[in-house]
């Protein structure tokens, strides 16, 4: 059984408090891509299980997202059998495209097919908010806004279908190690009603217009490379480059392909580069 982990990017990410739980609360427009990772999953005999990986993600199995997931579905729901779990590895990680998060809920929905445990999407994501923030949205994989730390998705039932290049720079971005520089009041902040208008009439110039992600400052100065990426990006005559969550990745918007096309063939030496769509 093979279920596909899709990567996502966020159009617009504020950040507008910090909540008790040492969590922030954001404001968020995150889109799914076609970009994904491949799960297969096979049932065991034996009640243990198995996590196979094309690349180096975590080092010990039971680090891994997907390990973790696995077993606390295998004691939740009495499961007497195991699992193997092949992972098929796409997604650039620790890059701001919630890769981690999406195999995460790859795995709750492909267990829950391949153990017929009947359980719905809101469950699912209820289960994954226990091991991350994003693995909500992931689960339901909709164009959404989120709110509280990212588990709160008002769905936007609407289908970009929108060309994007990924351009990810070669080094790893904690979340955790941003958002524990972030002081609130030294953010920018803008308004969410711009970018979702623009969504719910189809406006593409005006959605591409108001991409904003209120983390960029802190991830400029903690990576200059992630920043001299967008300026060099930008010089290139494309005006719609934004860091995806807390990067590194840039991604870059344009209603011409070839635009894309051309960027694709320069960055591609120099970095990690996937050229894919917004579903």
């Amino acid at each position: 059984m093979k279920e596909k982990a899709f990567a996502k990017v966020n159009l617009f990410l504020d950040v507008v408090g910090k909540r008790l739980d040492n969590y922030h609360n954001l404001e968020t427009i995150m889109a799914p891509l076609a970009l994904h990772d491949v799960l297969t999953f096979t049932m065991l005999e034996e009640r243990r299980i198995e996590v196979i990986t094309n690349i180096h993600v975590t080092d010990e199995p039971e680090d891994n997202l997907i390990y973790k997931i696995a077993a606390f579905i295998l004691e939740t729901y009495n499961i007497n059998k195991g699992v193997r779990i092949e992972l098929e590895k796409n997604i650039p990680i620790a890059a701001g495209l919630a890769g981690g998060s999406a195999d995460a809920a790859a795995t709750l929905r492909g267990l829950n097919k391949l153990f017929k445990l009947k359980l719905n999407l809101d469950l699912l994501a209820e289960i994954g908010e226990r091991f991350g923030a994003d693995i909500p949205f992931c689960v339901h994989n909709k164009l959404c806004i989120a709110r509280g730390k990212g588990e709160s998705l008002v769905f936007l039932n609407k289908k970009l279908n929108m060309p994007i290049l990924l351009i990810t720079p070669k080094v790893h971005v904690s979340t955790k190690a941003i958002f524990n520089l972030v002081n609130v009041a030294d953010l920018e902040h803008q308004k969410i009603t711009n970018i979702s208008n623009a969504i719910y009439n189809c406006n593409k110039p005006l959605l591409m217009q108001s991409l904003f992600n209120a983390l960029e400052p802190i991830s400029f100065k903690k990576f200059p490379e992630i920043k001299q990426l967008k300026d060099d990006v930008l010089k290139e005559g494309v005006s719609s480059v934004l860091m995806s969550g807390t990067g590194p990745t840039v991604f870059v918007l344009s209603e011409n392909k070839q635009d894309l096309d051309r960027l694709n063939n320069k960055y591609r030496s120099d970095y990690q580069v996937n050229l894919t769509k917004i579903t």
